[in-house]
């Protein structure tokens, strides 16, 4: 009894190092991915201010025309609504598995657990798809 019980602790701290390294990998990568964005706009914020200055003194541009710079951040834009997609994602593995780990608990609840599980899924799924709407809508609209 005593070495199942030292099996399923072994396990149990094997699951939580998987499950902190996967947290803190995400983080890192959201960090660095921010930053060099940071850094690409930094760097040709020169030659992104020089062409609105020139599009714009030319005479001959139209009014409703849009820009390379306005294409640019709405590019940006849509980058960054994408990160909707990430936390959307993020969310709905981490209600599964909580969702799991409540039916294994209390196996007679399970169509409860099912029901709310669905609800919230659909709940964050929401939020992905509005992200994706902003997306498409920055490029191709803007």
């Amino acid at each position: 009894m005593d070495k199942n019980l030292n099996t399923q602790i072994k396990i149990t701290n094997k699951y939580k190092n998987i499950q902190s390294f996967v947290k803190w990998s995400t983080l890192a990568i959201a960090i660095i991915t921010a930053i060099l964005i940071t850094f690409a706009f930094l760097i040709h914020y020169d030659v992104i201010f020089q062409n609105t200055v020139l599009l714009q003194s030319t005479q001959d541009q139209m009014v409703g025309e849009s820009t390379i710079t306005d294409k640019g951040f709405a590019y940006l834009g849509a980058g960054a609504a994408s990160i909707g997609f990430l936390g959307a994602g993020v969310g709905q593995g981490y209600a599964a598995g909580k969702a799991s780990e409540a039916v294994g608990r209390n196996p007679e609840a399970e169509g409860k657990i099912r029901n709310m599980m669905i609800v919230g899924a659909a709940i964050a799924e929401s939020s992905a798809l509005y992200a994706l709407v902003i997306a498409i809508l920055l490029i191709f609209v803007a």
